[in-house]
């Protein structure tokens, strides 16, 4: 159970740090300096969460030089993205260094909230890897307040509430609910649901898809990804029309 309430908007960080194997369309990526003045400038505005991965190239270690302590920050572990190519290591051993380098790269002891990385053969690498049982145990040990499940089936997802997790991130837009059930079982559960694709990569209207979302109680948070200060404004206004107590 997460104690811990997040704000409604968290900013995606992929485009901050990688531009290859993406579904949204090509951008030049950001220099040390731009990401720099970029995130100082998300603060600014009031955007209080980010989410980030070893698989979004320097995002991690881009945020880690800028992101204020009372910023909330999730990252991932499982994969990789190094050369234009992902890669992936659920073991142990991979899960322990994963967070160990996410520690160094965030500049936090103790980080806040942990999703395992998985997409492929989700549930296959739940019920069959030493992944999940890693992450428990190190939540247990203070590495992370919170651990959760970024996934792609709804079966994985049901899996993870059945063994512990704080938190799931799921695809959930006008187009795809495949999660439906998943989000009233997480409800009964007190589980935390954080949204990713909830614009379908761009293709949904941001303002209409926003308020569609955060008006479903089920839903703790909305991810989105964007380079654009305008845009991210306005998605800020939206929330905070929605959600005044919690964006």
């Amino acid at each position: 159970m997460m104690k811990k309430q997040w704000p409604c908007l968290v900013w995606g960080t992929v485009k901050l740090g990688r531009t290859t194997q993406l579904r949204t369309p090509v951008h030049t990526l950001p220099s040390d300096t731009e990401a720099e003045r970029l995130v100082l400038q998300m603060v600014a505005l009031g955007i209080r969460a980010f989410d980030t991965a070893p698989a979004y190239g320097a995002s991690e270690t881009r945020l880690g030089v800028t992101a204020e302590p009372h910023i909330s920050i999730s990252t991932k572990a499982g994969e990789t993205h190094e050369q234009g190519q992902s890669h992936f290591d659920f073991s142990a051993e991979g899960v322990k260094q994963s967070l160990a380098r996410s520690q160094a790269r965030l500049k936090r002891e103790q980080l806040d909230l942990v999703y395992l990385h998985v997409h492929d053969n989700d549930l296959e690498i739940l019920e069959h890897t030493e992944a999940w049982t890693t992450l428990l145990e190190a939540k247990e040990a203070g590495v992370m307040t919170h651990i959760g499940l970024s996934g792609k089936s709804p079966e994985a997802a049901r899996w993870a509430l059945k063994h512990h997790t704080d938190a799931l991130m799921v695809p959930w837009n006008q187009k795809d609910q495949s999660h439906t059930d998943i989000l009233d079982e997480a409800a009964a559960r007190n589980v935390k649901i954080f949204v990713k694709k909830g614009l379908n990569s761009g293709e949904l209207s941001a303002s209409a898809s926003l308020q569609w979302m955060l008006e479903d109680s089920r839903i703790h948070a909305v991810v989105v990804g964007s380079l654009s200060l305008k845009h991210m404004q306005e998605n800020l206004e939206v929330a905070r029309a929605v959600r005044p107590n919690q964006c």
